[in-house]
């Protein structure tokens, strides 16, 4: 497993536990900041799961797709919050939560593949 896929197995994994946010109503003030609603959620949700399965595989595709559709979501978050509808209904700490886990994952998709590794014919076993 490369750096990346490490990378987007962890970004996965947050995306999922900011999805927890949605029963954020039952947390005391101080623990409630990001409002996010059930289409969130559910977004955050399948982008996380995308962002995992794609590092466990090694596919590059899918941290793409995850990050992309997280990353529209925001957007579409941004142009609602001005239209004033709530698509993902939440706030501006949706937009801001989705975008910054979608701009990741389009950063880990698009960075150049590792190097591999030079064979050292002295190292190892005789």
């Amino acid at each position: 497993m490369s750096t990346y896929d490490r990378g987007a197995v962890v970004i996965g994994i947050a995306a999922i536990l900011f999805a927890g946010f949605v029963f954020g109503t039952t947390l005391p003030t101080q623990f409630r900041f990001v409002n996010i609603g059930p289409v969130g959620a559910s977004v955050l949700m399948a982008g996380g799961i995308l962002s995992i399965v794609g590092g466990i595989i090694r596919r590059r595709l899918l941290r793409l797709i995850a990050g992309a559709l997280l990353t529209g979501a925001s957007l579409v978050q941004l142009v609602g919050l001005a239209l004033s509808v709530r698509p993902l209904g939440g706030d501006a700490s949706a937009m801001a939560v989705a975008g910054g886990i979608g701009i990741g994952l389009l950063a880990l998709s698009f960075s150049p593949p590792p190097p591999a590794q030079p064979h050292e014919p002295t190292k190892g076993r005789p």
